[in-house]
């Protein structure tokens, strides 16, 4: 039965026709209304590991906040949002609602490619 949120056939029972051991994890090859096949990673289904229902919960995301913030203070963003005379939020220079954020430092593989520009040059070098 598959179990992943987001996937359409949630709730729905497959016929297993075989399985595939690919590096990241046991797939399953089912079949979907006796005609046509779909592969389902294992952890999308009940034989898989159950998703815990609290990995986004608030506790965990501020104790991860904190921990961040102890490993680097300037990273801190606790005082990015100051509270403005009038009581609200003061936006800053930016103005309401801009979503600018102030970054540190240079991103990992700042070349601005990413992990499809390396994809992409990888390829190209292949060639």
């Amino acid at each position: 039965m598959i179990t992943h949120p987001f996937h359409p056939l949630k709730g729905q029972s497959l016929v297993v026709l075989f399985t595939q051991r690919k590096r990241h994890g046991l797939l399953f090859v089912c079949e979907v209304e006796g005609r046509r096949r779909i592969t389902v990673a294992q952890d999308w289904t009940d034989r898989g590991v159950a998703a815990s229902s609290d990995r986004l919960a608030v506790e965990g995301l501020s104790a991860a906040r904190t921990l961040i913030d102890k490993i680097d203070p300037a990273l801190a963003v606790a005082d990015s949002h100051e509270q403005a005379p009038d009581g609200g939020v003061d936006d800053g220079p930016s103005g309401p609602g801009t979503g600018t954020v102030e970054r540190v430092g240079r991103s990992p593989g700042s070349d601005a490619g990413g992990e499809h520009g390396r994809v992409a040059a990888a390829r190209k070098r292949a060639r």
